[in-house]
């Protein structure tokens, strides 16, 4: 097989993340003090491109940002992880998109306040990006946020022969038939809340409907994945970690699984890999920040 220009182009959301690490609960009407204050790359695309590179892949990233004073912050922020930005779209009038995150310093869970400006309905030149390399690469993942895009790439992805991988961190209008185009799936467990199942029971029938590889993540508790050779779901339980920020932990999970998983990993030792370096990355604050080193791993 030729060699690629990427291992992986990873399609989505990015933001700001603004977090503050807090000893009490957001309480409204109140001026709360922040233990800690930290300014972060963030958004399930953008910081699993920068996972997946800081576990050795080549990545690039297929996003939008605004032509405000975030612009360049975003742009040094994925050049800092070595994560190609030929592929960021940079849009005048837009305004970046901005999450605000209150860290709980108790339990290290987070509560996110965020505006995805737009990004989502925004068309972009395909064949364009396409002449520019954009599917010059061994696999293609997806968070969901840019639907349309998203479809149509992982459309001429599969007919390329090129890994099709798919972030489905809620149920969203198309997320069916992005999946159908999928050959890896990975979801969240708010998403199984939302189809109505049991995780153990939404890995089995998702496995059933779409033939891809499977898994379920379920926070602090492990993850359920349909395992090939055994014919069934199988639960991997987590590991227990001095939590500071859970921020960005599943997007961590899925660029270091694809890092394992292109590297020759099996699935479920992909994902047992993935599991070990978002359990690191909850030892900081920020998902981009919080990302470890692989010696630590």
């Amino acid at each position: 097989m030729a060699k690629t220009r990427f291992d992986c182009v990873c399609v989505g959301i990015s933001t700001v993340d603004v977090l503050a690490l807090l000893d009490q609960p957001l309480c409204e009407d109140e001026k709360i003090p922040a233990r800690e204050v930290l300014v972060d790359g963030g958004g399930p695309a953008g910081t699993a491109a920068c996972a997946a590179s800081a576990c050795g892949l080549r990545t690039a990233i297929l996003s939008f940002i605004g032509g405000d004073l975030w612009k360049d912050f975003m742009l040094e922020g994925f050049r800092r992880f070595k994560v190609a930005t030929d592929f960021v779209l940079c849009v005048p009038r837009m305004a970046t998109p901005v999450s605000l995150i209150a860290v709980n310093n108790r339990n290290a869970s987070r509560t996110i306040l965020w505006n995805g400006q737009g990004a989502g309905s925004r068309r972009v030149d395909l064949a364009g990006l396409l002449r520019r390399g954009l599917l010059d690469t061994r696999a293609l993942h997806y968070d969901g946020h840019l639907m349309n895009v998203s479809v149509r790439l992982a459309r001429e992805a599969r007919r390329r022969g090129i890994l099709t991988s798919y972030d489905c961190g809620s149920i969203r209008p198309g997320w069916a038939k992005l999946a159908a185009l999928s050959d890896v799936f990975i979801a969240s467990h708010k998403f199984t809340r939302q189809l109505g199942m049991p995780l153990p029971a939404a890995v089995g029938w998702l496995r059933r409907r779409f033939g891809f590889r499977v898994a379920v993540t379920a926070g602090e508790k492990g993850f359920y994945y349909f395992d090939e050779g055994r014919g069934g779901v199988e639960f991997v339980r987590q590991k227990h970690y001095a939590a500071v920020d859970t921020t960005g932990c599943g997007d961590v999970f899925h660029g270091a699984f694809l890092a394992g998983y292109l590297k020759g990993r099996d699935f479920g030792a992909a994902l047992r890999f993935a599991q070990k370096v978002a359990g690191e990355k909850t030892r900081a604050l920020g998902g981009r920040a919080g990302i470890p080193q692989l010696d630590s791993v």
